[in-house]
């Protein structure tokens, strides 16, 4: 009897050792962080970047900067984008993150109006090159993918074609914009004509 039950735990622990040895000898992947969506979770000096991604406007020539931040600090942080495109070709961005929560990109959020940034050649599909610092910090840099509205859940962080990237470029091509910002300045200059005609 003695036998028979020394037997049976041998058998039980070496199926037990058997059915966990992949574990043991090789990591877990489900531990190991990762973006459980299509965009990139990114932390930079004290911000988080959640889902971060461009979304191409209905032209395919401009994209809106969409991300989460967290900012777990009690003060206002400001965090800088520069995409790297072909050759020499840039584009920057800067956001004002508030304490908690804050999404951007979303064209129905006015305190967090879209940032459109223009990189030439660029198409849905692909991934750019991104830099991302806060002031004082060491940039960080991560490949963000580049999406349009073909999914249904980014539909909404397709801006439309009458918004447009601001031309004004430096020397290096930077150039971004706020989403709408051309238009309200055009509306400005084409009322102000009228009432001096008048």
């Amino acid at each position: 009897m003695k036998i028979r039950i020394a037997s049976s735990i041998a058998l039980a622990a070496a199926l037990a050792l058997g059915a966990s040895g992949c574990s043991l000898i090789a990591p877990i992947a489900t531990l190991d962080p990762y973006a459980p969506s299509d965009g990139r979770d990114i932390d930079v000096d004290g911000l988080e970047v959640r889902n971060i991604l461009l979304i191409a406007d209905e032209t395919g020539e401009n994209f809106n900067v969409v991300f989460t931040g967290l900012n777990a600090g009690e003060s206002a942080e400001d965090l800088m984008i520069s995409f790297v495109g072909e050759g020499s070709q840039q584009a920057a961005a800067e956001f004002r993150v508030e304490p908690g929560l804050s999404q951007f990109g979303d064209p129905d959020d006015g305190d967090n109006p879209p940032v459109l940034v223009s990189i030439p050649n660029l198409k849905p599909g692909a991934t750019v090159t991104a830099y991302l610092s806060t002031p004082g910090s060491a940039e960080v840099e991560y490949e963000i993918p580049v999406l349009d509205g073909e999914l249904a859940e980014y539909e909404r962080f397709v801006l439309p074609e009458y918004v447009e990237a601001d031309q004004g470029e430096d020397a290096d091509g930077e150039g971004s914009t706020e989403a709408g910002g051309d238009a309200e300045q055009g509306a400005d200059s084409e009322s102000a004509g009228s009432e001096s005609a008048e």
